[in-house]
């Protein structure tokens, strides 16, 4: 091997441990530099779990290796090994090479060569700096991300902690506290379960289905005092939620091949406590907001009060014969939000949009959050005419929005557009019921969602 090549081999090589920022771009990196000095077909790493000692694809270590010969082969490498001063073998057609933490061997680099061109005896010359320079590298990798998984434990706990900023029903709290801690114990399936009080059997709340019921027979076993429950050796943790020691319900982790190990375990009990205390916070924070006028998330009227002030308004206009119009409007397709996005950026989007309804309308002007997307604006002292104009207004804003969700993280998106349908009525005196109002604003939004979406529709007989 000449200078030049090794020199271009070892400049690739410092590329590939420098630059990559995830672990495919760490094998591609280390499959340009070995192909300056070898016919290479693909490289593969594999490590050695240090819990359940198994061997793991470095670059899906959430999956085991279902091939069982490909798993005994390797295991057979990774023993010729141990005690040998070897830093490389050739099998016919791959080289494999050790890789070490200090002198515990922990996974092996696997080259798999063309068939047709045998490597040059000098590569082998240099497999001992190669060895320790990949080692180094797999190493540095694996301290970065448990750095990175740390941190974003004490982000979740964090996140866990702030639900209850902006909501306090747990039908909506609990889908989120899943999402949250399902994209953080990634190698396992998540299930949030509550204890059904009056039937005292476990009710599954996120996701919407299971894949083994037989989850369901090892939750009769948990109780507020069982502590944490392991299961099948190990693939199925069961986390109780608790509260004032009364059993709420249970985080499951499920894998029905890798079992939890050490740090999970450990993770997962404290985030499930953190759970537990959001939970119990948020029913307290219920029973003081059932009397409450404001809607926690987006800060404009709730639904109670829209009722009363629907009552008051109709009666005003009617005492003093004035125009009185009712806006209803809904967010296009918000079901795909919170599916595609998560509920936590559908959050997001709920708050910028009653922002910007709020900074549309006139002080006087009464807007509601109705329930879930749906917003309810009273208009006294205006026209038809005028509200029409209004809800363009409204509709053309929230278009031209931009939505900023850079801060969760998801990859290559930072913004967000949405539309809106709206319906708009106008209060008639010979109305029987107040409710009329907004429930013909309720019709003309439906139709304007049934013939395209983003558009008015006035309410007609």
């Amino acid at each position: 091997m000449d200078y030049k090549t090794f020199y271009n081999f070892m400049l690739k090589l410092t590329l590939a441990f420098e630059k990559s920022k995830c672990r495919r771009e760490f094998i591609s990196g280390l499959e340009t530099a070995f192909s300056k000095v070898l016919q290479v077909e693909c490289i593969k790493i594999y490590t050695l779990d240090e819990f359940s000692y198994t061997i793991k694809d470095f670059e899906k270590p959430w999956e085991s290796i279902s091939d069982n010969q490909e798993h005994c082969k390797l295991q057979e490498v990774l023993n010729s090994f141990v005690g040998s001063k070897d830093c490389a073998k050739l099998d016919e057609n791959i080289i494999y090479i050790p890789i070490f933490d200090d002198t515990k061997i922990i996974g092996l680099l696997k080259i798999i060569l063309d068939k047709k061109i045998k490597p040059e005896n000098d590569f082998f010359e240099i497999a001992q700096l190669v060895q320790k320079q990949i080692s180094y590298a797999v190493l540095n990798f694996k301290s970065g991300e448990k750095m990175k998984l740390n941190t974003k434990f004490y982000q979740t706990i964090r996140n866990i902690a702030k639900i209850i900023e902006t909501q306090y029903e747990l039908s909506y709290i609990l889908p989120i506290l899943g999402e949250m801690i399902d994209s953080f114990i990634y190698e396992h399936l998540i299930y949030i379960f509550i204890k059904n009080k009056n039937k005292k059997e476990f009710k599954l709340v996120w996701p919407a289905n299971i894949k083994d019921v037989k989850i369901y027979e090892y939750l009769e076993n948990l109780t507020p005092k069982s502590g944490v429950i392991l299961e099948r050796e190990g693939k199925i943790g069961i986390f109780p939620l608790l509260s004032e020691q009364k059993l709420l319900g249970a985080v499951v982790a499920y894998n029905p091949f890798d079992k939890l190990n050490e740090n999970e375990i450990n993770y997962l009990d404290e985030i499930s406590k953190q759970a537990s205390i959001t939970i119990e916070r948020a029913g307290e924070y219920m029973k003081i907001l059932k009397d409450a006028t404001l809607d926690a998330l987006t800060g404009l009227n709730n639904r109670h009060q829209f009722a009363l002030r629907l009552r008051e308004e109709t009666a005003s206009a009617k005492r003093q014969n004035t125009p009185l119009c009712c806006i209803m409007t809904d967010i296009d397709f918000f079901k795909k939000v919170n599916d595609t996005y998560g509920h936590a950026v559908g959050d997001c989007v709920l708050k910028n949009v009653a922002r910007t309804i709020k900074k549309e309308l006139r002080e006087n002007d009464i807007p509601s959050r109705y329930g879930g997307e749906e917003f309810a604006i009273l208009l006294p002292h205006t026209t038809l005419d005028e509200a029409q104009l209004v809800a363009q207004r409204l509709r053309a804003a929230i278009e031209k929005k931009k939505i900023n969700i850079e801060e969760y993280g998801i990859e290559d998106i930072k913004q967000l557009n949405v539309t809106i349908s709206v319906g708009v009525s106008l209060y008639d005196k010979k109305m029987k019921e107040p409710q009329q109002l907004y429930q013909n604003a309720d019709k003309a939004l439906y139709q304007a969602k049934e013939s395209g979406r983003n558009k008015v529709v006035v309410f007609c007989e």
